[in-house]
Parts: C-alpha cells; sequence; structure tokens
C-alpha cells in the first residue's frame, strides 16, 4: 500500500470512501447463502439482518465503551442471526463457515476500478471493518495500492458515525475538513460525516430516498464514475 506522508496534506483534494456497502458488494453474502441450501428468500433474509445486527452490536459496544473489533462482532452477529432461523444445527454450522468466508470475498461494485483510475485526487478508505480484512478484500478484488491510505477505526476504538473516526481519519491524513470528500452508499455514514464538517456524496445505486436524518449529502450520484465529476 502506498502511503503518502502526513506532512504537506493540507490543501490537497483527498476521497475517503466508506468500504462495506459503497465499495465492497454485500450482496455476496447472500449468494453464498444461497448456495449453502438456504432458499433465495431466506438467504436475503439472513444477509439483510446479519449486517444489521453487526452493525446494531458496533454502535452498542462503542457507546458502552465496550470495544470489540468488528471481525468479532460479525460472528457474534452471525450466531444470533442463524439461530433465529430455527434451521438444524448442521445447517446452521455450514451456512456460518460459508458466510464468514463470504464476507472476505466480498467482490467490488463494476464501478469502483474504473473510478478509482480517473480520480487524480489522494484516496482512502475509511471503514468499521479491521485492518486485515480491509486489506484482504481490496488486495482480492486488485485494488489495494489504488489507495493512498486504508484506515480501520480499531485505532480509536470508537465506530463511525462516531465524531472521533472521522477526526482520526482527518488527523492521519494531515488534511483540513475542507479538503475532504467522503463518500459513502450508507445514509447513516453520510450523515455522520457530514455532521463532523466533510463535504459528502452519496452513492444511491439503488436510488432510494435519503433517510430522515438531519445531515444531508452535498453531493448525491447513482454511479460512483459520477464521483470524478465532482471532485
Amino acid at each position: 500500500m502506498a502511503v503518502v506522508p502526513d506532512v504537506g496534506g493540507k490543501n490537497m483534494q483527498t476521497v475517503i470512501f466508506d468500504a462495506y456497502g459503497t465499495l465492497f458488494d454485500w450482496s455476496g453474502v447472500a449468494i453464498a447463502a444461497q448456495q449453502t441450501s438456504a432458499t433465495p428468500e431466506l438467504a436475503q433474509d439472513i444477509a439483510q439482518q446479519w449486517r444489521k445486527l453487526h452493525l446494531e452490536l458496533a454502535w452498542q459496544s462503542t457507546l458502552m465503551e465496550r470495544y470489540q473489533d468488528f471481525d468479532r462482532l460479525a460472528a457474534q452477529s452471525l450466531d444470533i442471526v442463524l439461530r433465529q432461523t430455527l434451521l438444524p444445527s448442521d445447517q446452521q454450522a455450514r451456512l456460518r463457515e460459508s458466510l464468514l468466508q463470504a464476507a472476505m470475498e466480498l467482490a467490488v461494485y463494476p464501478d469502483v476500478i474504473p473510478t478509482l483510475s480517473d480520480l487524480t485526487a489522494r484516496t482512502a478508505i475509511l471503514s468499521n471493518g479491521t485492518l486485515h480484512a480491509l486489506q484482504k478484500l481490496a488486495d482480492r478484488a486488485g485494488i489495494l495500492f489504488s489507495f493512498d491510505y486504508i484506515l480501520s477505526v480499531d485505532p480509536v476504538r470508537s465506530y463511525k458515525p462516531s465524531r472521533k473516526a472521522y477526526a482520526f481519519a482527518m488527523g492521519r491524513l494531515g488534511a483540513e475538513k475542507a479538503d475532504i470528500t467522503f463518500v459513502s452508499s450508507n445514509a447513516w455514514d453520510v450523515a455522520g460525516a457530514k455532521a463532523f464538517g466533510f463535504r459528502t456524496c452519496w452513492c444511491n445505486r439503488e436510488e432510494k430516498p435519503f433517510e430522515a436524518l438531519p445531515y444531508h449529502p452535498d453531493i448525491t450520484i447513482s454511479d460512483l464514475r459520477q464521483l470524478v465529476e465532482h471532485v
């Protein structure tokens, strides 16, 4: 991973990307579930419920100041979701193994590589995920060296949308808020970054209404490639 020194980062345009759901396609989890004998409806439900509970446990750990890393919370939340399916224990075990593996092998969305190729700004990832998982995903997708920084919130032990997470990225990059564009497909993440003071871009691939949050994006796009026009 190429690393740009912190010194001299001020006034350099920087684009910070969220990872899960923005760069990496979580639908791979539902595909893996279906391939492991779950019905299409159950596979989709497991993927959605797992993602939702995973985030909830992360946010709870931040609020309670009982931080656990994202990989550990992934396993805990998946176990809860699988128990709720009432599937036989042997099928739950197969699904657990398959889904944890799938989460480490998520593909990037089709618009990611062209966007990274066309951007001239400095680029970074800021994710709730562990550094190990992020580097593995990026390497597998062939985009590891497309970023100047890959940042996990682990050092500050506080998950996005905590202000500590965004402040950590700004400090690590040595940049001013005005020089950063934060890009996410998650409305809660866009709102958190906007509240912190970043210029924000919501990648709304599914063209859904923005959730009723007090902080709205500066830019809304339906394809990451449109980002190039705004940076």
